[in-house]
């Protein structure tokens, strides 16, 4: 076999896209206050996370982290039809969250 017919995969060294540790506790708790069930908010808790672990360490990770929370806020009004009072009040949640992902970056 040469190199050449080998697949490429990750191994456990590998550096992939993350978020701290403690991101995902920290947003499952924010999400727990939302009155919607927590098998429903799994879709977009997720690809709220891998929006974050997206995000870029540079000086514009604010504008990043926006995008995010802009995302998530509009799919959860969308697909599950989450009044503006519950958005307004998780955009300031989220918004502590990412301040608090900014001073550990």
């Amino acid at each position: 076999m040469s190199g050449t017919d080998r697949t490429v995969s990750m191994t456990s060294t590998e550096e992939t896209p993350s978020t701290p540790g403690w991101v995902e506790s920290s947003l499952d708790a924010i999400l727990a206050t939302l009155p919607f069930s927590a098998e429903k908010l799994v879709p977009f808790r997720n690809a709220y996370l891998d929006c974050l672990a997206g995000c870029g360490r540079t000086e514009d990770l604010d504008s990043e982290h926006d995008a995010c929370r802009k995302g998530l806020l509009l799919a959860l009004k969308d697909g599950l039809n989450m009044d503006s009072e519950t958005g307004r009040a998780l955009e300031q949640k989220l918004e502590k969250l990412e301040l608090d992902i900014s001073a550990g970056a």
